[in-house]
């Protein structure tokens, strides 16, 4: 078990999964303040803060949600608005490391003037892994939800073999659907004609996209453009899971009658104390193993 005895930690922001992980920090000794995050529940021993800057002065870390920040630094997941500063971060302590899932370039650009070491908690394979299985749930749930037929034999396209997207295909496949999977990657589309699915690569996408009944996407970049979309059919439902603003052309999507969701944080939305069991279980060694690497004041 991580040991963190003699660390101040600062979160912001958070939702019910963030309670589980102040919980697990104390445990491993930690010195925990938070701001942002939901007060009902909160450990006891843990510092609520009247304001952001308060939680953050002289902690050795910051902890941000797995959401990140918007374009803008502020935090996307919180009870109380909380915008990422340089005044902000200039308080904490020497050396300190900020955890956010997704780190933008400005905000590592201004951590790296500071003195401040970032690290992008979603490049964790454990912690990736791991949460892509309520991310898939979620994403098969709202795909049953938005058609009036079944998964099971129906035509679905994965786009993007990943952690999240490789789960999601295999749980498609196990309920009996017919999956596609469309990946850039030569070894991933070998990986998918091993598990029995249809491998594409993006090239392919023309061709395949006028048979598919459900299409998810877990890339983060425009992969179906106006001209793909509107290759669909009518009937088709589109699930997004990739981060804001999602790989999609919501408008094209609109316009065509498509129904296009973008799902971004499914795994505290839909099992949130599952969500929450992962975070407190490897978020802590994810810290304590940063904070070994140089071993901040």
């Amino acid at each position: 078990m991580a040991n963190l005895h003699g660390r101040h930690i600062c979160l912001l922001g958070g939702d019910s999964r963030e309670l589980k992980l102040v919980c697990a920090l104390i445990d491993r000794g930690a010195r925990v303040s938070c701001y942002g995050v939901p007060k009902d529940g909160l450990h006891p021993e843990a510092i609520a803060a009247a304001n952001a800057k308060e939680a953050c002065r002289g902690a050795n870390a910051i902890v941000l949600p797995l959401s990140g920040t918007d374009s803008n630094g502020n935090v996307r997941v919180t009870s109380s608005p909380i915008c990422i500063t340089r005044e902000l971060l200039f308080v904490l302590s020497p050396n300190a490391i900020l955890f956010s899932g997704i780190v933008p370039r400005f905000l590592a650009a201004e951590c790296q003037s500071l003195g401040i070491r970032t690290v992008e908690t979603t490049a964790n394979d454990e912690l990736a892994i791991l949460n892509s299985i309520p991310s898939a749930e979620g994403a098969i749930l709202m795909a049953m939800q938005a058609t009036p037929f079944t998964i099971h034999n129906s035509n679905c396209l994965v786009l993007g073999l990943g952690r999240t997207g490789m789960t999601l295909a295999r749980m498609l496949h196990g309920l009996g659907a017919h999956v596609w999977a469309a990946a850039r990657k030569a070894e991933d589309r070998a990986r998918a004609f091993e598990m029995g699915l249809s491998p594409l690569s993006f090239a392919d996408l023309p061709s395949c996209l006028p048979q598919i009944d459900i299409a998810f996407n877990t890339v983060p970049a425009l992969v179906l453009d106006r001209s793909l979309v509107y290759s669909m059919k009518r009937t088709a439902a589109i699930i997004d899971l990739a981060s804001s603003p999602g790989g999609v052309d919501f408008i094209a999507a609109s316009e065509r009658g498509i129904h296009a969701e973008l799902a971004p944080g499914l795994p505290g939305k839909v099992a949130p104390v599952t969500a929450g069991q992962i975070i407190s279980k490897v978020l802590p060694e994810i810290i304590a193993a940063e904070f070994a690497k140089n071993k901040p004041d």
